[in-house]
């Protein structure tokens, strides 16, 4: 039986289309069918809130600016935060989450070019409350392979959200700033690579929690 005394965080992060709302989901359910307890959750979107801010980022009839783009993720994450992971933390929860601070570090940072990155990071180490994951799974996939995944799955977007509508460009720059991040980040981020299935994955990604947390 697994324990998580203090809460254990998790974070998974990846391209667009690379399965990281199934893999949470599937571990956040073992985890919780071998004693522990633990949260699902996502960015954008994650609290009432959040409900509201995601529609206004993903809705591809709502073109904002991409300044606008950034200020509104950093909003939602700041809400998830405080009204999700840190309470859930605090009563000794495992916390999984589709997504945090690292997407906007890869999308609205290093392959738009909005911000700095020293200062990008600060701002999203202050949304967070320094709350930062004891782990992140990154997930790989092709920009083309997962950019066909995402736009063909049941959504409230026919086509793709905004973000996804602007193509294979920015998911190739995505993905190379991803890969980035998890080479100077080797203790923290496990990647997975895209030549699995999605049993084979969310075991490799149960037993390296399992191997991670506190027991």
């Amino acid at each position: 039986m697994l324990h998580a005394a203090d809460g254990f965080f998790i974070a998974f992060e990846g391209p667009d289309g690379s399965g990281k709302s199934t893999q949470a989901r599937i571990l956040s359910r073992r985890l919780r069918e071998n004693g522990c307890k633990s949260i699902v959750t996502e960015e954008p979107g994650g609290t009432e809130v959040g409900k509201l801010l995601r529609d206004v980022i993903l809705d591809p009839e709502r073109p904002i600016s991409e300044r606008t783009e950034l200020f509104l993720f950093l909003a939602d994450r700041a809400e998830h935060v405080e009204r999700v992971i840190k309470p859930a933390l605090q009563k000794g929860s495992v916390v999984v989450t589709s997504r945090y601070l690292f997407s906007t570090l890869v999308y609205q940072g290093s392959a738009r070019r909005l911000y700095p990155y020293k200062k990008l990071y600060a701002l999203n180490r202050f949304a967070v409350a320094d709350i930062m994951p004891d782990t992140v799974f990154y997930l790989d996939v092709a920009p083309a392979e997962g950019l066909l995944k995402a736009t063909n799955k049941p959504s409230d977007y026919e086509g793709g959200d905004r973000i996804e509508r602007e193509g294979p460009g920015l998911q190739r720059r995505v993905r190379e700033s991803y890969l980035r991040l998890a080479r100077k980040n080797r203790r923290r981020w496990v990647v997975i690579r895209p030549a699995m299935s999605i049993d084979e994955i969310s075991d490799l990604v149960y037993n390296e929690t399992r191997r991670r947390m506190p027991v």
